[in-house]
Formats: C-alpha cells, structure tokens, sequence
C-alpha cells in the first residue's frame, strides 16, 4: 500500500503543486508560459527522442493492442456524439467535439509519467505506440465531421490538409519519429552526452505534469457541471471497462498488455480536447469543467486500477 501511494503521489502531486501555485497567484503569468513552453515544446520532445533512441522495441501484439483501445475509443466518442445529440440537443460539430471530449486521454502529459512510475521505461514501450496514434486517430475524424459540417463547400484536399496541419503541429509525435529513426540508423548516443541528455529527461516529466496543474489552475468547474459529469463517466469509467473487456476476454492479450490498454483508455480528459474547443470556438465551458472533474476523479479510479491489478 505504501508503495502504491507513492507511485500515485508522484503524478498527482507534482499536478496538484502546479494547481494550487496557480490558485494562489504566485508566479506573473509570463513566468507560467515561460514554464510551460519549457516543459511542452523543450524538455518532452527531447526525452522522447532519447527514450526512442535508446530503447530497444519488443516483439508484441500490436495490432491487438491498437484494436482494443482505439475500438473502445472509437465507440466511446460515438456514445458521447449520440448522447449530446439527442439529450442535449448539440449541433453536430458541437456534438463532435464532446465525442472527443469522452474519449480522448491525457496520454501524455499525465499518461508517459504515470506509465513510467508504474510500468518502467521498458514496459512502457507498448503504451508509447498507442500515443503516437491517438492524435492521429481521433483528431482526424473529429475533424473531418466539424469542416464537413461548417464548410460544406471545402473540397476533401482542404480538409486533409487541415488535419495534416494539426499533425505535424504535434511536438510530441515529432520527438517519437526523430527519436525512431535515430534508434534504426543505428547511431549511439555519445558518452559525453548521455549524462547531460539522462538529467534533462529526469526533468521533462515532473515539469510536464507541474505544466498541466497550472493549466488545470486556469479551468472553471462549475461552468456546465452536468455535461461534464456525463464526460467524466463516459471517459472515467466506461471508456476502461470496454476496453479491459475487448483486451482481455475478446482479444485475450497478455497480461502487460491489458494493464496497459486499461490504464490508456482509463487517463482522463485531455487538455488538447480544449484547444480544440477553443480552436473551433465550441463547448469551452463545458470541455474545460470536464478536463478538471476527470482529472481529479482519476486519482481515484486510477489507484482502483493499480490495486485491481495488483500493482505496487
């Protein structure tokens, strides 16, 4: 049990530090985005291409663990679409958004440093394919339902473009392909380096996690509550549920697999799910009390999980 709180306590405690340094207006707000660009666009990119640099990838079931989560995904962001569509009475771009909303996982920045903390870089490898598709999978059809929607007369070129944009904007998936392609030329990294380069990774994660409580500082709860309760339950708890099911009795994947693709689709709410709603100018309030509820019940739920596959 200690040992499961530690591993807790080492992700939720560096968010709830960035949270509460935002609440108590500490830092100028210069210094929080001078922060947060470090930790996003520096310090992430660059332990990503060093993990993938060095790491050497195992042989596993991959087509199994991309089917469960991203198919438990899928179905989740449908289930939300359907639900703010006939109960709450959502256009359809709206409705597309909250799809994302309840599928769509902080894999990164609350995701690589709880995966680390209880997995170990080596085990992590796996979880690392599903983040360089999550993007890529429900951006696009998000995407693609909103610029249908709105721009009617764009041409498919102009909608393929928009979501390549999005793409190569993502620092992240760019520190996992420079790091993979690194790791096939079969370049070493160079011993005057790996010290220096091993002390910047060591600080990437608490700084990312640090990051995402100040973003969370800045989200208001109590703005459209209901629509984020449903968020929360669809992200939470049934998202994890159908995809332990679809990885363990449907695809009978192993064990680290399972634990893997539970723990995915069992993260909360990402914060990117807001940039879109504030990208397309659309379900602000309610997406921004969701990112927060969803976080902070994960503190929960997550501990569940671990203790459910008796990890500690």
């Amino acid at each position: 049990m200690i040992e499961l709180l530690n591993i807790v306590s080492s992700v939720f405690g560096y968010i709830l530090f960035g949270f509460f340094l935002n609440k108590l207006q500490i830092l100028p707000k210069k210094y929080i985005d001078y922060f947060d660009f470090t930790g996003f666009n520096i310090l992430l990119p660059l332990a990503l291409i060093i993990y993938f640099w060095q790491v050497s990838f195992p042989q596993i079931n991959s087509i199994g663990l991309i089917i469960s989560f991203f198919a438990s995904g899928i179905f989740i962001s449908m289930t939300g679409f359907l639900i703010s569509k006939q109960f709450l009475n959502f256009k359809t771009d709206d409705s597309a958004l909250f799809g994302l909303a309840a599928c769509f996982g902080n894999t990164v920045a609350m995701g690589i440093p709880l995966m680390y903390a209880v997995l170990g870089p080596i085990n992590t490898i796996p979880y690392m394919i599903l983040v360089f598709f999550h993007g890529i999978v429900h951006f696009s059809y998000t995407v693609i339902i909103i610029e249908v929607y709105r721009n009617r007369q764009k041409s498919i070129v102009e909608i393929f473009y928009q979501i390549l944009l999005g793409i190569i904007k993502n620092i992240v998936l760019f520190g996992m392909i420079i790091g993979i392609i690194l790791n096939y030329s079969n370049l070493i990294v160079p011993s005057i380096m790996k010290q220096p380069l091993d002390i910047f990774v060591n600080l990437a994660l608490p700084m990312v996690l640090i990051s995402l409580g100040l973003a969370l500082g800045n989200f208001k709860i109590r703005e459209n509550i209901y629509g984020a309760i449903v968020l929360t339950i669809l992200k939470n708890f049934i998202h994890p549920i159908i995809a332990f099911c679809l990885a363990h009795f449907i695809l009978e994947l192993d064990s680290l697999l399972v634990i893997i693709v539970t723990m995915a689709a069992a993260l909360p709410s990402g914060s990117q799910s807001y940039y879109f709603a504030y990208r397309y100018n659309s379900l602000k309030a309610v997406v921004s009390s969701n990112v927060v509820l969803s976080t902070f019940v994960s503190f929960f739920t997550l501990s569940l999980l671990l203790v459910f596959f008796d990890i500690t």
